[in-house]
């Protein structure tokens, strides 16, 4: 597949002081004129620091790259310096295609304009005019859901209807590359689920980078992820493998600042279908009836039990919260049954897995390997929850 982005041996730092960061720029430039070239300063100054440091990696058509990492890992400046939002202080971004990108809710509209305002100013800088501009404004209200917002400034848009406005107008276009950074965080459901849908359709046929402190989302929407840390690439493949990085690195981090309290140990953990336990990687009928059997000591008190199903993308679709059950038990070891009710499930590849989480939900421990299983049938649609109404004729 063709590469549309490489970055090649990046390098970006800032300064911690004003005074110094205006001075520095005002020499780099003098240098970078009088070299006629990229300033190539390698040395750190007084109060400097690298926000990125040697980044290598490149981005095919076709390709879903998930950037995870903690604050101040250098997410954010290293898709600023993707963007063309800032100029690297060594190697280089090279783009082959058009980049849309949302770095911000407000994706760059002027609060004063209405939203339709707002799109056709970015339409026009495109070039659009006439038939083409009048469709992709359209588009644009259509997808976003506005309605008679559409026609209001954008001073009075809450921050999730910016990002509706940012997320259609930069995806509708289709660009060759596009950007987008924690704005499937806001939303109902519903405009989540399109989001997902439109950054799936975009992927056939462009190259995406997703950043997002929700591993569900990357896990859900990407093929490919790298892991962030203090500026380095400290690790780039699979996206399970990422995830796990980054659970391990938050874990480690938490564990620093308040000391770890929950320390529950799985004894034993039984998927049941119908009744008899399931050999991992089993095909079920649709419609079988799950449980779990569970055996879990130390757990502190009033700690929050909670199943996830997953898909074969490990993105979770659904939990069942031990909170909404108004359950609670004493520290120590519990034994509990679940039932999970009925798998009305697309056929395909799931897995239950448990979590506990402290009572103030700050820690939580994955405490199992996921029990895998297959759903079988006929395959109706990609939707993968498929309830089964009661339907009737109505005299």
């Amino acid at each position: 597949m063709t590469v549309l982005l490489e970055v090649n041996d990046l390098w970006k730092k800032y300064s911690r002081d004003l005074k110094s960061s205006v001075k520095y720029a005002a020499r780099d430039i003098l240098r970078g004129a009088v070299s006629g070239g990229q300033n190539d300063h390698k040395e750190l100054r007084d109060s400097e620091f690298w926000a990125i440091r040697g980044m290598n990696f490149s981005l095919r058509r076709g390709e879903v790259l998930g950037v995870l990492g903690h604050n101040g890992a250098g997410k954010s400046t290293l898709l600023k310096c993707i963007a063309g939002k800032l100029a690297a202080d060594r190697g280089s971004v090279i783009r082959n295609g058009e980049l849309g990108y949302l770095l911000e809710m407000s994706a760059g509209f002027s609060p004063t304009m209405t939203g339709r305002d707002n799109v056709t100013v970015r339409g026009r800088l495109m070039g659009m005019n006439g038939k083409a501009l009048a469709a992709y404004i359209d588009e644009v209200k259509d997808f976003s859901e506005l309605d008679t917002f559409f026609d209001s400034p954008v001073q009075f848009y809450s921050s999730g209807m910016k990002s509706r406005l940012g997320f259609a107008a930069s995806s509708v276009i289709r660009p060759d590359i596009l950007i987008i950074d924690e704005v499937l965080a806001v939303g109902d459901l519903s405009f989540r689920l399109r989001c997902y849908e439109r950054v799936n359709e975009l992927a056939r046929n462009a190259a995406v980078i997703f950043v997002s402190h929700s591993i569900g989302q990357v896990a859900r929407l990407c093929n490919r992820a790298i892991f962030l840390e203090k500026g380095k690439v400290l690790y780039e493949g699979g996206v399970q493998n990422a995830i796990s990085l980054y659970q391990d690195k938050l874990g480690d981090q938490n564990e620093r600042k308040r000391g770890h309290t929950l320390h529950p140990e799985l004894i034993s953990f039984s998927l049941m279908a119908n009744g008899c336990q399931l050999v991992p990687g089993q095909s079920l009928p649709y419609g079988a009836n799950l449980s779990l059997d569970i055996d879990i000591s130390k757990l502190p008190e009033n700690a929050v039990i909670r199943p996830l199903l997953r898909d074969g993308s490990q993105g979770v679709l659904a939990d069942w919260n031990s909170v909404r059950s108004n359950l609670s038990w004493p520290a120590g070891r519990t034994r509990l049954k679940a039932d999970l009710g009925s798998a009305e499930l697309a056929p395909g590849a799931y897995s239950i897995s448990i979590e506990v989480m402290s009572p103030d939900g700050v820690e939580h421990i994955s405490l199992s390997e996921s029990a895998p299983f297959r759903i079988g049938g006929s395959y109706l649609n990609a939707v993968a929850i498929q309830k089964t109404a009661t339907w009737q004729f109505p005299e």
